[in-house]
């Protein structure tokens, strides 16, 4: 069934109200938040009537949150009013065009079936319109293909496009500036860094993007920029109506923002106007650190404690660690996101080395990306011994073995988390304790090409 091909020919019969709001604006400004949510800030000239009369306010997303609407005038602030406000979003489509002729009789360009080639006319009434149109034709009823519905008029209520309606009282003058701003669901932005690490390993230049995203069924043109970066709390909403979309990507180089803290947040705004079309990723530069300060390091984790008899190789994790300071190369709050690391081989090419995300970043915080696991590190571990002392205590001993099978000598950390009360009452070598919950052994690992590694021992008696 053609049901696709629907061809609507249409006398129309517009109702035109008193005064008519175009999407010109004077200003605009779209800030948007980390929660799918933008507020959008505009600035009209409009041509309004005097007393109580409506007023169309055309242009806005369909996605609008009309709870949280305010208008005023900048002009005669005074002697504006709105008194009520309505949103309208019945939208001219298939369904809700066919919806409203049900019942009624119109015409079907359909198939003739005495010739594939040539097409009739036939006078229907529209008795159903659920999953597809049902028609009664004379005393039948048709179901199956047609070319074409002719409908007589659009219906009344139904619209191109939403729209915000007001009933205003106007005792100012006819032209004023009028400032309307509103949420709408379907706006998002998320930071995207990319770090370019040096083959030492201790130099990297970082870029970073903010990746905007529009599904509100809205362009905006030449807007102002502004973007919240923190957890806004926000009041339980039922599930938006609207689904997105596929998304065409574009990339768009761009100055870096300005930021400044806002509340309990950070607030970053562009400092040239941008265009953000409908379903749409954008991305615009965010910050450029051409060469910052980055340490690799290997640590494996662990959790000891118990009667553990087997031996255990737990994964040894490589890190990039950096520091969000003016000394590293930094020093300014980090939205959070993704940061892809990659690394030049060899024969020059870049490669990917691995990706992680980071939180909301303040200036002076330490940051630790986990690349990926190291491939020529071992670490095994076994317990020697494990003995009940008193009620509820216990010593245990450890044996760790690390093995570097990498032509290069390496640093690798070991960090056991103990459970209960405990002391180590013997270690083969220094340790550091962290916090209340374990130690750290900092172990030089030759290459151990004969397969004998770096041994520790240590013991621990923990109470539960």
């Amino acid at each position: 069934m053609n049901y696709l091909k629907f061809i609507f020919f249409i006398a129309l019969s517009l109702a035109i109200s008193p005064a008519l709001a175009s999407a010109a604006g004077k200003s605009l400004t779209v800030t948007i938040y980390n929660n799918d949510r933008a507020l959008i800030n505009e600035v009209r000239p409009m041509e309004l009537p005097k007393g109580q009369e409506r007023v169309e306010f055309l242009g806005v997303p369909e996605t609008v949150e009309p709870q949280s609407l305010r208008v005023t005038s900048k002009t005669s602030p005074k002697n504006f009013r709105v008194l009520d406000m309505n949103y309208e979003y019945d939208l001219v489509g298939t369904k809700t065009l066919l919806d409203r002729y049900v019942g009624k009789q119109l015409t079907v360009v359909l198939p003739d079936p005495s010739d594939a080639t040539a097409r009739m006319l036939k006078q229907a009434t529209l008795i159903a319109n659920n999953d597809r149109p049902v028609f009664q034709v004379g005393n039948e009823i048709y179901v199956g293909d047609y070319e074409a519905v002719l409908l007589p008029s659009l219906p009344q209520g139904l619209r191109a496009k939403p729209a915000l309606v007001w009933l205003v009282d106007n005792n100012g003058p006819a032209k004023q500036d009028i400032e309307v701003s509103y949420l709408a669901r379907g706006m998002g932005w998320r930071a995207d860094y990319v770090l370019k690490v040096d083959r030492d390993n201790k130099d990297a230049g970082l870029s970073g993007w903010v990746t905007l995203t529009n599904n509100s069924g809205m362009a905006f043109e030449k807007a102002a920029l502004k973007l919240v970066a923190g957890d806004v709390h926000e009041a339980p909403q039922p599930a938006p109506t609207y689904r997105g979309k596929a998304l065409m990507m574009e990339a768009a180089m761009g100055d870096g923002m300005q930021q400044e803290e806002f509340f309990e947040y950070h607030l970053y705004s562009l400092d040239r106007p941008v265009d953000i079309a409908n379903k749409q990723i954008k991305q615009v530069s965010l910050l450029q650190a051409p060469k910052i300060k980055v340490e690799k390091e290997l640590v494996c984790e662990y959790h000891a404690g118990g009667n553990q008899k087997q031996k255990a190789k737990p994964p040894v994790n490589v890190l990039l660690k950096l520091r969000n300071d003016k000394q590293s190369g930094l020093g300014m709050p980090l939205p959070e996101g993704v940061v892809r690391a990659y690394q030049e081989s060899s024969d020059g090419s870049v490669l990917l080395i691995g990706e992680d995300r980071i939180q909301h970043t303040p200036k002076g915080e330490e940051i630790s990306l986990t690349m990926g696991k190291a491939f020529d590190v071992t670490v095994e571990r076994i317990q020697t011994a494990y003995q009940k002392i008193s009620k509820n205590s216990y010593k245990m001993s450890w044996k760790i073995e690390v093995r570097n099978g990498s032509d290069k000598p390496g640093t690798i950390l070991l960090r056991d988390t103990l459970p209960g009360q405990w002391k180590v009452t013997r270690a083969s070598r220094k340790y550091t304790k962290i916090g209340s919950a374990g130690i750290e052994f900092t172990v030089q690992a030759p290459p151990s090409h004969d397969g004998k590694g770096t041994v520790i021992t240590y013991e621990a008696e923990i109470t539960y």
